[in-house]
Order: C-alpha cells, then structure tokens, then sequence
C-alpha cells in the first residue's frame, strides 16, 4: 500500500510542474503579443490581413524597415512558442525537458527551411525571390500562431474536458490556412515571379506538404 500511495504523487506533482510551466510560457506569448499590439499594430494588421489579400502584405514589404524586422523577430518567437505547445499538448508524460526540446525542434525546423530557401536563391542566383519566398511562406505560420494562442489556453485551461472538439476546430483552421496558404503561394508564383506548376509543385511538396506528414506521423495521425 506504501508503494501504490507513491506512485500515485509523483505523476500529480509532474503535471501540477508542467501546468506551471505552460502557464507561464503561454504568459510569455501573450506578453509578445501585447508588445506586438501596443507598438507595431499597424504592422500586425498588414500581416494578418495578407493572409488572405496580397495587397498588404506587399504593403509590409514596401515599409520594410528597423520596426518591421522587430515584428518578424516577435512573431518568429510567438509562432515557434504556440506550435510548440500545440504538439506538447498531444504528447504523453510530457516534461521540461522534452518541452524544451520540441521548442527547439520548432525553432530549428523553421530556421532550417528559411535556410534551404535562400540556399536554393542562391544557387539558382535568385536571392530576392528567395526573400520574398521566406516572408510569403512564414507569413501564414505567423498569423496562424497568433490566431490560435486564445484556443491554446482554452484548450489547457478550460474547467471541462472539451479537448476532443476544441482539438477538431484547431485542426479545421490549420486545414484552412494551409489550403488558403497553397492557393496563395500558387498564385503569387505564377503572377510574380513567372514560375511553372512544375516547381510550385515541388516547392509546395518538398518544403510544405512534407513536414506536415512528417509532423503528423510523429504525433500518430497516420
């Protein structure tokens, strides 16, 4: 009996850490994002609204400046911080430790595909469309981490068990940003930049749709 009474506290003690843990990088994200919104809202809106009209998100590239690559730093982090936690939540025995190592991962997925980008600019001596490739990709991912912090902490934090729906609705979202993201990126490569399907194609396979099953058979959607 002395030994079943312990084995039941150190798992209580975990989450109750882990809790605190969440709390406070959730905490951290939403103060990013009040930074965001008392200082560069202005700058905030154009990358949220070009989500879905091109018009002002060339307008951010056009007032491309000192404070817009503040935002870039600020949504980077914010963007890297939400997907880290989105996938820690469908984790089992979750720990400091591997949160941090998810984070990382995140961070280190992102960087490494802007990298393979301006590598491929590069190479082919295309380096402003390389540049313009990076924002029109992360511009998506950034607007989508801010768009979900809300339901993140509803879905660590509500006082009933609605991870099940509310999880089905993030999902629903992601799916829609992704389609709204594809259609875009096809559109901007053709009308901008003059690209065959051909390399959109791959493009869109080799640096969108790949993590994504990747990501998604670690987690064991598949």
């Amino acid at each position: 009996m002395h030994f079943k009474v312990d084995n039941r506290k150190v798992p209580l003690e975990k989450i109750y850490y882990n809790n605190d843990l969440f709390f406070i990088l959730l905490l951290f994200s939403f103060f990013l994002l009040g930074i965001l919104r008392s200082y560069y809202w202005n700058y905030t809106k154009l990358i949220l609204k070009g989500v879905f009209f091109q018009r002002y998100a060339n307008q951010y590239l056009r007032e491309e400046n000192a404070l817009t690559e503040r935002v870039d730093f600020l949504t980077f982090i914010i963007m890297a911080l939400n997907f880290s936690l989105l996938i820690a939540f469908f984790e089992n025995n979750i720990s400091s430790s591997k949160l941090a190592l998810i984070f990382m991962c995140t961070v280190l997925f992102f960087a490494i595909k802007a990298l393979v980008v301006r590598f491929l600019g590069f190479l082919f001596f295309a380096k402003d469309l390389s540049r313009l490739a990076v924002f029109f990709s992360f511009i998506f991912e950034r607007s989508l981490a801010i768009i979900l912090l809300p339901l993140i902490v509803i879905l660590y934090y509500f006082s009933f068990d609605i991870s099940g729906g509310l999880s089905l609705v993030i999902f629903s979202i992601i799916l829609i940003f992704f389609a709204v993201k594809f259609f875009q990126l096809k559109k901007i490569g053709h009308s901008i930049f003059a690209l065959s399907n051909f390399y959109i194609f791959l493009y869109l396979c080799g640096l969108e749709i790949l993590p994504l099953l990747i990501i998604a058979k670690k987690l064991g959607y598949y």
